[in-house]
């Protein structure tokens, strides 16, 4: 099993990354909250927790990975397809800043057999706090930040 090992030193790094504005941008071209992005983080890995969907229990593709918890509390309201690209850009920072690696795909990350659920929801987690803490507010920009997680 591989082990996540995220610091405080490796938090910081990442948060310093994600104050740049244009992490923050949906697909859609509007400017997502840090809370819109938390919140889908959030809900997808308390589905994951509550259905016990552990990646060592289920093949790639199965509809019971971290992709595919993302997608579901979209569609059930908790977010949408900019709350799920711009989480994406977190997650991926987190887990570039956490492995060292120049590039990390999430999904491949969170589909590999050596991945436990707990190091997926840490992940999510992490990530999560992040967005809280560094993403846009509403309030930032002149009142110019839009929601998007919040129809």
């Amino acid at each position: 099993m591989t082990a996540l090992f995220l610091s405080d030193t490796l938090v910081e790094q990442t948060g310093r990354q994600l104050l740049e504005r244009d992490v923050w941008y949906g697909l859609s071209g509007l400017l997502v909250t840090g809370e819109a992005v938390a919140r889908h983080l959030t809900a997808a890995a308390g589905l994951m927790e509550r259905k016990g969907w552990d990646p060592q229990l289920y093949a790639p593709f199965s509809g019971y990975h971290l992709r595919d918890a993302l997608t579901s509390t979209r569609d059930d309201g908790m977010g949408d397809a900019d709350t799920q690209f711009v989480g994406r850009t977190v997650l991926e920072a987190v887990l570039r800043l956490s492995t060292g690696a120049s590039y990390v795909d999430y999904e491949v990350w969170s589909e590999h057999p050596v991945r436990t659920l707990d190091e997926v929801l840490a992940v999510c987690r992490t990530a999560a706090a992040l967005a809280l803490q560094h993403g846009p507010g509403p309030a930032q920009a002149g009142g110019e930040v839009l929601d998007a997680g919040e129809g």
